[in-house]
């Protein structure tokens, strides 16, 4: 689902339907000035507010979500069928402008961090502390998850979840490519941005510290002949479910 297209669509049915904005939002119990940010795609309905939407417009859920009006004669397949659903379970009302605020406000801790962390790593590596088959992984791991994993959380996850999740015990996020389900943790608008805070400081700290963590546990193996680059590796993951699940429970 694109905000400018679903904007598009809700402004020229309103106006096929001969309706103002003020009664559009009269009728669905809004403002006006919420109507007019949804035409002008700067943020989109919630999803309890869909189903109305599409009566009073005279227009089905999917072409609110698709963008488009479809033809009676169109079908749709299972795959987008289950593409409707999951655009409508995670319809967010987060507008583009407050996306940009945060990438701002982030891209200089993002840069920073991942800039030493890669100078950390290529130290361990030119020092010839990363020699071992355990502390090779657990560098790789780090610079790739690092920078993959911690610019999605600083600057492409939503900070407000749809209310969808505040009305039912839901204990799965999915957006694109990324999946976050773990039994018994449910998320809501509570907990979740205390969650969100929780893994950008996991990512940051990560980030620096796993390097220095590795070299350390190399020094050790060297020192005492012990290994014990599998408890760094357990700690790393440890942590991770940590930060997700502490503050999820915390505030729940």
């Amino acid at each position: 689902m694109d905000a400018r297209y679903t904007g598009e669509q809700i402004a020229a049915a309103r106006r096929a339907k001969g309706l103002t904005q003020k009664q559009l939002a009269d009728a669905l119990g809004v403002t006006d000035k919420a109507v007019s940010k949804w035409e002008r795609g700067l943020s989109v309905p919630d999803i309890s507010l869909l189903v109305p939407l599409a009566e009073q417009l005279n227009v089905t859920v999917a072409e609110l979500l698709q963008g488009c009006r479809v033809e009676e004669e169109q079908r749709f397949t299972r795959e987008e069928t289950e593409e409707l659903i999951r655009k409508a379970l995670t319809f967010s009302a987060e507008p583009p402008e407050r996306r940009q605020a945060r990438t701002q406000k982030f891209l200089p801790l993002y840069g920073v961090s991942v800039v030493l962390g890669l100078v950390e790593t290529a130290a361990v590596w030119a020092v010839g502390l990363a020699g071992t088959e355990g502390a090779m992984m657990l560098l790789i791991i780090n610079v790739i998850f690092g920078i993959v994993y911690g610019a999605y959380t600083l600057f492409w996850m939503p900070e407000t979840l749809p209310r969808y999740y505040d009305e039912n015990h839901v204990c799965n996020f999915a957006q694109g490519a990324f999946h976050m389900h773990i039994p018994g943790v449910y998320y809501n608008n509570r907990n979740w941005l205390h969650v969100l805070k929780a893994m950008r400081v996991w990512c940051v700290v990560s980030m620096l510290l796993t390097p220095l963590c590795t070299a350390a546990a190399v020094v050790f193996e060297q020192a005492t002949g012990w290994q014990v680059w599998r408890a760094v590796l357990i700690g790393y993951i440890a942590s991770l479910f940590g930060a997700i699940v502490i503050p999820a429970k915390k505030y729940q």
